[in-house]
């Protein structure tokens, strides 16, 4: 009998070495890796025509529902991350009266993502705030929540430094994860109010001014002394600054259970940047110095840093120009899905700063053990999810706002061109999207909860 998918003409990563071959896909899994004259015979086969067969990307951050706060919503951000290469989006917790501390909300939002969405989602808890929002934390891990979402600086940060670390103390029982938006407090509104004089003087500032390494470098500081009391699995959100990379450094060579994400924009901007690119790249935190992004990039070669992520937060350029004049007014964040796996090959893989092999761990493999989705996710493996992109790895293409699927009616990459490209995605062996072109269906996607 023949099986309901192969894909032949590839080639494949195995063991850090590139080898040629397909995969055949049953029910949505792969059941055979093999040279093409051992394939089985298929219904319906795909040329990869000598182009890379990858894992499917997992992007660990994003954010797609946050009413009334966003328009994006679970179909436009996962049409995005169809053409983006993205087969599971890990999406962030939604506020205000969404907020996914609880469990029938949480369980609103999988029903939601299951109507709407092109590619696989998982989804986080939080944010915590209150004491209330601790009660939960229990149910939400036994309904598969990939960790907490904990913002430690702004206007969602919680209240006070006892429901952190209760909270810290709670996830760890239930051998989940703590994700922390990494930022000081008190040092944020000190730093706000200091360049909002420095402007009055008619002094020169940029956003970053707002948010200096301190803030961060404090905050990530704290949150492992924290969870070296309480012994909770420990992940920094978009870390974005030198200090941060040798802070966990220096924890994971004491052993604690701690790891870190890097976000695109802190790998192609920096501080100078925003001469050319304005209030459009302005997002938290903020981007840094040339050291500081030389610095994510030699901790992803390391290990240090082990995944990459958007941070995916789409406003229409209208919503963005809100700062036209003054920065501070500008909502914070930049949409990413569909140009993550772009920019991190042409960027990251052509030029050699990190390789293919690097690449799929920080963009696949990595993400789907944190996140407690492996093996069904993350990798080429039979039994595994047929999630997979193919990609030409030399061809260009021009990055232009009219391709974009999101809400997002603009992009910072405007005219950048980019090396490597993935030409299908695949989530559980159905063709999702072929280049910039949308061929999946809507409520494909299904929900994936963690597995610890």
């Amino acid at each position: 009998m023949p099986v309901d998918l192969v894909i032949k003409n590839g080639k494949l990563l195995i063991d850090g070495e590139v080898t040629s071959g397909g995969i055949a896909v049953e029910n949505g899994k792969i059941v055979s890796i093999a040279k093409d004259v051992n394939l089985p015979n298929a219904d319906n086969v795909i040329d990869a025509k000598e182009n890379l067969i990858l894992p499917g990307v997992i992007d660990g951050h994003v954010h797609v529902l946050i009413p009334p706060y966003l328009k994006e919503n679970f179909e436009t951000g996962t049409r995005a991350a169809a053409v983006g290469g993205v087969t599971t989006i890990v999406e962030m917790p939604s506020l205000f009266e969404y907020i996914t501390t609880k469990l029938e909300n949480l369980k609103w939002k999988i029903d939601l993502g299951e109507k709407e969405s092109y590619v696989d989602f998982a989804l986080y808890g939080g944010e915590i705030q209150t004491d209330e929002d601790l009660l939960d934390i229990p149910k939400l891990i036994e309904h598969g929540v990939v960790g907490f979402k904990i913002t430690m600086g702004g206007e969602t940060a919680y209240k006070h430094e006892g429901i952190f670390y209760d909270a810290l103390r709670r996830i760890a029982s239930g051998n989940s994860l703590a994700t922390v938006h990494a930022e000081n407090n008190q040092l944020l509104d000190f730093f706000y109010k200091e360049v909002e004089a420095r402007m009055k003087r008619g002094e020169y500032v940029t956003y970053s001014d707002s948010r200096p390494n301190v803030v961060e470098a404090e905050a990530i500081s704290r949150a492992i002394l924290y969870s070296s009391f309480t012994g909770t699995r420990l992940h920094i959100a978009h870390m974005s600054t030198k200090e941060g990379v040798e802070l966990v450094r220096h924890a994971q060579q004491q052993e604690l259970p701690v790891t870190a994400e890097a976000t695109v924009h802190h790998l192609m901007f920096t501080v100078g940047d925003y001469e050319k690119y304005k209030h459009y790249i302005i997002t938290n935190p903020p981007a840094r110095t040339k050291d500081d992004q030389l610095a994510l990039w030699e901790g992803l070669r390391e290990g240090v840093i082990t995944n990459i992520v958007t941070d995916h937060c789409a406003f229409t350029k209208e919503e963005k120009d809100q700062g036209k004049d003054n920065f501070l007014k500008t909502p914070a964040g930049i949409h990413g899905l569909e140009t993550e796996v772009r920019l991190i090959l042409s960027e990251g893989v052509s030029k050699g700063r990190i390789t293919l092999d690097t690449f799929v761990k920080v963009m696949a493999e990595n993400p789907a053990k944190l996140f407690g989705l492996y093996p069904r996710k993350g990798v080429i493996a039979v039994g595994s999810d047929a999630d997979v992109i193919v990609v030409d790895i030399d061809k260009e293409e021009k990055i232009t706002a009219d391709i974009l699927q999101s809400v997002g009616d603009y992009t910072p990459y405007e005219g950048w061109v980019v090396k490597g490209v993935p030409l299908m995605t695949i989530v559980r062996g159905t063709v999702v999207a072929e280049g910039w072109e949308v061929v999946g269906k809507k409520g494909y996607g299904t929900y994936i909860p963690s597995r610890r």
